[in-house]
């Protein structure tokens, strides 16, 4: 009987805090299974690298391949964070120089070649055993095609690649960034995959989940556990004995090299963002519970950049505020590190006022949101560009009245031109948004909009 061993990670999102307890664990467990002859891979799923952190964004993701390279990961497949967050050209440049595969089926050019640093799938012998990988990542059609990418249904391309490997591989290994409810739904269609090692959804996978022959694991997020999947294979049958999958919690005997690599790299990726956008006369401060300076620009910026009659932006996107003198990118990056694009959409009268009065409730303001893009503590105060309105109150409940756009009594019927943040086409926060037409403005960010409205600030 043959053992084979995977760690895995998934969802670090470029928190780096369990990174050097993490390398630590790898290195003891890759040792002690190197002195047993027992075989073992390192991969991980995907969402390594998110921008909120200097060490990405300075370094525009090398610094996480670097990273991944010290910790000797063999495979690696994307998530939306490295598709999406990045141009075509930085991302064709991020993985250059690393020393791992990706694995990656569903992402091709628009010209309908996969690009040249990824392939769909992989077949590595382990002590005689061929164990197939594929990758897959989540299609965000709207974001990939703007950025050039054609990103296709990702059931549509496992398939015949799953067919391919069942006939070439004894194991069949899926790296998924699709989510737990994909998963589960290949699990209980798709014969012939061993192990989906999962991610994006962010589950906790104890113990991992069995749906029919198939083993599900997920390592949550932020690098807090190290996942262990083992497979038994018998050699004489080429038949799987068992398959089993733990997660390891990170939380002591931090790897000193890669410690002081991590703040190096920090340091590095801070010093490339010292370039002025703006120069400030005056102090701005930030109120997520009120309208401010800052806030309003941020709006505005929108209700430009798109094109539209007003602008929407939430007060909790600007983490803090400005003092007066120069601004560095450094210092728009730390206030405002969110991977949200603009985005238009066309709402009636009436949808506005009902955004107005969602806005004002108290739960929505005090809203803790995780995830979205949103990297910040609450959502705050719905802030607009070009739009004016009075509060009515009624005990702790508040309504808008009077709402003018463009000093224009607003129509319930008439269609207006909103800009305003991608957040918001995701989920329930603002159901009509979600509901809407929407136009998206990629590459930009959130923060390449502020600086370009603090430039133009006399």
């Amino acid at each position: 009987m043959i053992s084979l061993h995977f760690f895995h990670t998934n969802d670090i999102h470029s928190h780096f805090d369990h990174w050097a307890s993490l390398v630590s664990y790898l290195n003891h467990e890759r040792h002690r299974l190197q002195a047993e002859g027992k075989p073992c891979l390192t991969l991980d799923l995907g969402d390594h690298m998110d921008r909120v952190n200097p060490l990405t964004e300075g370094l525009l993701g090398r610094g996480n391949v670097k990273l991944l390279n010290d910790a000797d990961y063999d495979y690696v497949t994307i998530g939306n964070n490295e598709g999406i967050t990045f141009t075509k050209d930085i991302l064709n440049l991020v993985y250059r120089d690393r020393h791992f595969e990706v694995i990656l089926a569903n992402l091709y050019d628009s010209s309908g070649k996969r690009p040249d640093w990824c392939r769909p799938y992989a077949i590595r012998v382990m002590d005689g055993v061929r164990v197939g990988f594929v990758g897959l990542t989540a299609a965000f059609a709207q974001f990939y095609t703007q950025l050039g990418w054609d990103i296709r249904d990702p059931l549509t391309e496992l398939r015949p690649i799953v067919k391919k490997l069942r006939e070439e591989a004894d194991i069949v290994v899926l790296m998924s960034h699709v989510g737990l409810p994909f998963d589960e739904r290949v699990a209980k269609e798709l014969d012939g995959i061993d192990v989906i090692i999962g991610s994006h959804t962010h589950d906790v996978l104890q113990q991992g989940l069995l749906i029919h022959s198939t083993l599900i694991a997920q390592a949550g997020k932020f690098g807090r556990y190290a996942g262990h999947i083992v497979i038994e294979f018998d050699e004489k049958t080429r038949r799987v004995l068992h398959k089993g999958a733990e997660l390891v919690a990170l939380r002591g005997n931090p790897d000193p090299d890669s410690e002081r690599e991590i703040e190096v790299l920090e340091k590095k990726g801070i010093a490339n963002m010292q370039q002025i956008v703006a120069s400030l006369d005056h102090a701005m401060p930030v109120s997520w519970y009120g309208d401010s300076e800052i806030t309003r620009l941020m709006a505005d910026a929108l209700r430009k950049w798109c094109d539209a009659d007003i602008g929407l932006v939430n007060a909790g996107v600007i983490l803090e505020g400005l003092n007066p003198g120069p601004v560095t990118k450094y210092q728009i990056h730390h206030i405002c590190p969110h991977p949200i694009n603009p985005c238009k959409v066309n709402l009636t009268g009436r949808e506005i006022i009902e955004m107005i009065n969602i806005g004002l409730k108290k739960e929505f303001q005090t809203y803790q949101l995780k995830g979205f893009g949103f990297r910040g503590k609450v959502l705050g105060k719905l802030v607009f560009s070009h739009l004016t309105y009075n509060r009515v109150v009624d005990g702790e409940n508040q309504t808008a009245s009077d709402v003018r756009i463009d000093g224009k009594p607003v129509l319930a019927d008439k269609k207006y031109q909103v800009g305003t943040i991608d957040m918001f086409t995701f989920g329930t926060l603002l159901p009509p948004i979600a509901r809407a037409s929407q136009r998206f403005f990629l590459p930009e960010t959130l923060r390449d909009l502020l600086a370009w409205r603090l430039s133009q600030i006399e």
